[in-house]
């Protein structure tokens, strides 16, 4: 995760000094980055930039898998607004305020990892790290989570608001596998793992749950079940 760098982006002398901060504690975590902020607060490790604001995370969105805003949330909503597109494609965004108080997880908490990075600078920097995702605030794993820790991917993005939202509520969801694919080791409430040998197989189980996580070695297709099923794949080796 975050193969392609994180900008770390100020505009004041007390951000650039929460900045220095951050940069040691991604040093630590073998995060690579690059820090920007306006020509008159810059030093040799800072990197300055005359643009507007707007141009420069323009910029920054297409070249780094993550953007740390030292600055206050309001300037980075407004400016990223436009930006956003899909939660598979956009950075991570934490948004650290000027004294270090403070790391909000403000965009692409699960996928892009906003939540581990806004917990990373947090411990460095002793700031407190604020997570409002559904399932992290109550202690339950969403798809993203399971896919990430069992190395899998995500067929069918468009379920997740569904699947996560049944986990969120505690309904009953089924995480299944099917064929040869080992069973993953997760603990959940509310949710059973099972076996299955073939679609219609999960099919019919599926009547008794209200959504559903199933891993299959290549993808699939449930049309027929009118219930939220998300669908992970194994990944393939090189």
């Amino acid at each position: 995760m975050f193969e392609r760098g994180t900008a770390i982006v100020t505009l004041t002398k007390w951000g650039v000094s929460t900045s220095e901060k951050i940069a040691k504690v991604l040093d630590r975590a073998q995060i690579k980055y690059s820090i920007y902020a306006p020509t008159e607060l810059c030093s040799a490790q800072i990197q300055p930039f005359n643009e507007s604001l707007d141009r420069l995370f323009a910029n920054l969105f297409d070249d780094f898998d993550a953007i740390i805003a030292v600055m206050t949330v309001g300037i980075v909503v407004r400016s990223l607004g436009p930006l956003t597109i899909d939660k598979k494609t956009d950075p991570a965004v934490v948004v650290v305020d000027d004294l270090g108080k403070y790391a909000i997880s403000l965009l692409s908490g699960h996928i892009g990892g906003a939540n581990k990075l806004a917990k990373i600078v947090a411990s460095g920097i002793y700031a407190e790290p604020i997570i409002t995702t559904a399932t992290e605030l109550l202690g339950k794993k969403c798809v993203e989570e399971i896919a990430e820790e069992q190395n899998l991917n995500i067929v069918n993005f468009e379920t997740l608001v569904r699947v996560n939202s049944a986990i969120v509520n505690e309904k009953k969801v089924l995480i299944a596998t099917i064929g040869e694919v080992a069973s993953p080791k997760i603990k959940m409430k509310n949710t059973d793992i099972k076996s299955a040998s073939n679609i219609e197989q999960i099919k019919e189980i599926m009547q008794d749950y209200d959504a559903g996580i199933i891993i299959a070695d290549d993808p699939l297709s449930l049309e027929e079940v009118t219930k939220p099923i998300a669908i992970l794949t194994t990944k393939k080796g090189p």
